[in-house]
């Protein structure tokens, strides 16, 4: 990681990291009070990062509401928690299934079975998650779909 000279963006400083191995920015969250600041910041990052021959996905680049939620990293970030996507709920409960099966089949190993969902875990502890790894868990050991 290298990192580059301080950019001015309203008034303060914001430093960015360039990923030179993957070749992306790392993700970056800027919060106003006004849409309009967003928006002035937004074009000026976007004129940065030409110079840098980098771009932005315009779609994802776009000022929302904190209230409805801003999706970051897996999870859907509210002012006061965080909620893992649905899709990856759903994703690990098929998985987790399957592993279940091939792992009472004998074919996988219960030590991978063992560490695929400690990294499940891992992954969703940083959301308001205990009720929804508590029912995925337990469905996927009772055979439920």
């Amino acid at each position: 990681m290298q990192r580059n000279q301080h950019v001015r963006f309203g008034g303060g400083r914001l430093e960015t990291q360039v990923m030179l191995c993957a070749g992306r920015l790392p993700y970056i969250l800027l919060f106003a009070d006004e849409k309009n600041v967003l928006h002035e910041w937004l074009s000026k990052i976007i004129t940065y990062l030409q110079t840098l021959r980098l771009s932005l996905h315009l779609n994802s680049a776009q000022p929302i509401p904190v209230e409805t939620g801003v999706p970051f990293l897996g999870f859907i970030v509210f002012p006061e928690h965080r909620r893992l996507k649905s899709a990856n709920g759903h994703a690990f409960q098929r998985r987790f299934r399957t592993m279940l099966s091939l792992c009472n089949n004998g074919e996988l190993k219960h030590k991978y079975l063992m560490e695929r969902v400690q990294g499940w875990i891992n992954h969703t502890h940083y959301g308001d998650t205990w009720g929804l790894r508590r029912a995925v868990l337990a469905a996927g050991i009772r055979g439920e779909g």
